[in-house]
């Protein structure tokens, strides 16, 4: 580069600049700032907020307080904060309406909506504290998803890509599976500043549809003859790529035709779920979400590292108001959906040798109200938003396995012990992993930027 052309090119943003040499790095990872207890991620996140109180977080004493008015058990100021359209004043404390019972070793409550996963709970970790900063759909999804309230920032999983880069050189480093478009868009697994490599590839698992779109080339064209074209084309495309250097999308554009031309191949054998044995069917069952889980291990397998799966997120399934079905209904048959699936994903992982090495994550944007909405004409029982206090957990991966850390108040209202925010979620995450959530950077707009911002605190006691 001359002189002149190298002064010019420094006045280009600190962005540009970090594009570079990311670029000229290629898709090498960063290096793992600590030794990783896990190697890869998978992600299920149940779109709408699954009530703690009806799945993972036992709460007998709301019986003794039923019927009465939120407003005679809490003040003004522990009931705001929530769903602004709504006023919880003259709304019933209602109590839990399925039964809890415990299970294996560790004597972890489980809802009796959850028959199969009740059998594996020794491999799972709980998180009862969890609480985060917005009762609204699209903003619990995107602070669940990249740390920060408002779009534009990289999400978990292309975090995660960007620290450790990919095992397998002819899939995507990042898939997400899903049932429908979630509240928040695909803002919840965009790659946001980072290079255009860590943005996630989503993937079509249903039957008899390719996994990803225009991924056969047409019929007149041999493999040979595409790949000199491409080889060709990509000449040419690295020659123009020079001549405008700090033009990231160039890159981005480059490598996303070298992966394509893979996909061809890679991407068929390893979604083709008819290369598994009708045991595998039977065990994890036949509905889309099984699908998406069985893909999940296979994808894990074939060197993916980071696979989300969205769960409800065309119509927020998981989201319990007494209008949209009503809390019984709806959380029966979104966890009559989900429980084979999920309880198969842990137990094949298990079977493989794969769980110690493989973190799964369940969650969601926040919980559930202790406290019914009031009921409106034709509505039925139903619970609002809450994000004050709330369960999530997670498996393998390196965490311990029938633990159950932090707690909500009697009532499930409050995180009050162990209090575990998005931030401290996803430092954890990070640090299971191998990576230091404060060393994991990216300049921007001459700022360091990372996915927990200036916060989070990883939760050591959680891990094995």
């Amino acid at each position: 580069m001359k002189r002149r052309t190298f002064i010019r090119n420094l006045g280009l943003s600190g962005a540009s600049l970090n594009s570079i040499a990311n670029s000229a790095a290629g898709t090498l990872p960063l290096a793992p700032h600590i030794a990783p207890r896990a190697k890869n991620v998978i992600f299920l996140f149940m779109c709408g907020g699954a009530s703690h109180l009806e799945t993972f977080d036992h709460k007998p004493v709301l019986k003794k307080y039923a019927g009465k008015k939120a407003s005679e058990i809490f003040n003004k100021e522990d009931l705001d904060g929530f769903n602004p359209e709504k006023s919880f004043e003259n709304s019933r404390i209602i109590p839990p309406v399925f039964n809890f019972k415990q299970h294996g070793q560790s004597g972890s409550w489980i809802s009796e909506i959850y028959p199969k996963l009740s059998k594996v709970v020794d491999d799972i970790c709980f998180i009862k504290s969890v609480h985060t900063d917005s009762a609204i759909h699209s903003v619990g999804e995107t602070l669940m998803h990249t740390g920060h309230g408002r779009p534009g920032f990289p999400s978990l999983g292309s975090w995660v890509t960007y620290g450790l880069g990919s095992k397998s050189t002819t899939l995507p480093p990042y898939v997400v599976l899903k049932d429908g478009l979630s509240t928040a868009g695909d803002v919840v697994f965009q790659h946001g500043m980072l290079p255009g490599r860590h943005r996630a590839s989503v993937a079509n698992a249903e039957r008899g549809k390719p996994p990803f779109p225009h991924l056969s080339p047409a019929q007149q064209i041999n493999r040979k003859d595409q790949y000199d074209h491409l080889k060709k084309l990509q000449q040419l495309n690295i020659a123009h790529q020079k001549k405008h250097v700090g033009q990231p999308e160039l890159i981005s554009r480059i490598e996303s035709f070298e992966m394509a031309f893979e996909l061809q191949n890679s991407a068929i054998k390893t979604f083709d779920l008819n290369r598994e044995p009708k045991s595998m069917h039977e065990l994890y069952g036949e509905n889309l979400f099984s699908r998406h889980c069985l893909t999940a291990r296979r994808l894990i397998e074939s060197g993916v590292r980071f696979v989300e799966i969205l769960d409800g997120a065309e119509g927020r399934k998981w989201d319990a108001h007494g209008n949209r079905g009503g809390l019984i209904d709806n959380h029966r048959n979104n966890a009559a959906r989900t429980d084979q699936g999920i309880t198969a994903l842990i137990t094949d992982l298990k079977s493989r040798g794969l769980l110690d090495e493989t973190l799964i994550i369940w969650a969601t944007e926040f919980g559930r109200t202790p406290f019914e909405e009031e009921r409106k004409k034709k509505s039925v029982l139903g619970r609002g938003h809450h994000h004050k206090g709330f369960t999530l957990w997670m498996a393998g991966g390196g965490v311990k396995g029938g633990l159950s850390f932090g707690q909500t108040d009697e009532l499930g209202m409050y995180a009050v012990e162990n209090a575990v925010s998005f931030h401290d979620f996803h430092a954890t995450i990070l640090y299971l992993l191998g990576l230091n959530h404060e060393q994991l950077t990216y300049r921007h707009n001459s700022r360091d930027l990372r996915l927990t911002d200036v916060f989070g605190n990883v939760i050591h006691d959680i891990i094995a």
